[in-house]
């Protein structure tokens, strides 16, 4: 006698009021895992979205760049505004900076904040220290752009005054006091506009990506594998009762009929 039910044996057991009961159980379970399942994905698609959008909402630079305090590697390439005057003065041009392959200079220009703190502004390349759009303006702006880390090349370098050979805070520190903002930005746009300007230059570091909601995916997978493991004792539990009643049907007499 063989242990596997025929497949006659299981259709049997499978459409007696009490699996059929079991199947309606089951079935509602699985749609319901299922529906879980797709909202908790849908949820961790809803938090990435969210979470990209708020990264992407540009904030005010002092919320991002705190005097005496570092830039939090997850603020790098934050989007931020800014307002305030230029301090001519403390200008400082970044030397043997290159340009769509043109040799040149970069502009960093302190911005003079309302609570009196300083940020330093790339305002953008120039082809030489003495170009059009090297002085900046004098009227109030509103600067909008991308705040980046300070450069750690080349420190122990003693370029001439009024240069430098990377963006450091600690180095500007010095030139421009302690109420220095650690970072830069990366200026996009400026408010109002000067002409003749610096050429804007990219950010050297673009950090667009968010963490990824495990628990959300997690929870999403769970409820699919409840669904699976809902089949699986459904049909291990429908076979053994299968069993039963294909053993029965092997018990069962075989009149033979006279020839």
């Amino acid at each position: 006698m063989s242990n596997r039910p025929t497949p006659r044996a299981v259709l049997r057991t499978a459409v007696t009021p009490r699996w059929l009961g079991f199947a309606g159980l089951a079935l509602i379970f699985i749609i319901g895992a299922v529906v879980l399942g797709r909202w908790q994905w849908e949820r961790t698609q809803d938090i990435i979205q969210a979470e990209q959008a708020a990264q992407s909402a540009p904030r005010p630079v002092e919320e991002v760049s705190e005097p005496d305090g570092t830039l939090a590697n997850e603020l790098i390439g934050q989007p931020v505004f800014a307002e305030g005057n230029y301090e001519a003065t403390g200008q400082v041009m970044v030397l043997h900076r290159s340009f769509n392959e043109q040799p040149g200079v970069w502009v960093v220009t302190p911005l003079r904040l309302t609570d009196g703190s300083l940020i330093a502004v790339l305002r953008g390349w120039l082809p030489e220290v003495s170009a059009p759009g090297a002085i900046a303006p004098d009227a109030r702006v509103v600067v909008a752009g991308v705040v980046q880390p300070d450069e750690g090349f080349y420190l122990e370098a003693k370029p001439a005054p009024g240069t430098v050979v990377a963006i450091s805070s600690v180095e500007l520190r010095k030139l421009w006091g302690p109420k220095t903002r650690p970072g830069y930005v990366t200026l996009a746009t400026q408010q109002p506009t000067l002409t003749p300007a610096p050429t804007p230059v990219p950010p050297t570091v673009v950090t667009d990506n968010v963490a990824f909601p495990i628990q959300n995916f997690f929870y999403a997978i769970q409820w699919l594998i409840f669904a699976a493991f809902a089949i699986v004792v459904y049909g291990r539990w429908l076979w053994r009762d299968a069993q039963e009643i294909g053993a029965e049907d092997d018990q069962i007499p075989t009149t033979v009929t006279p020839s």
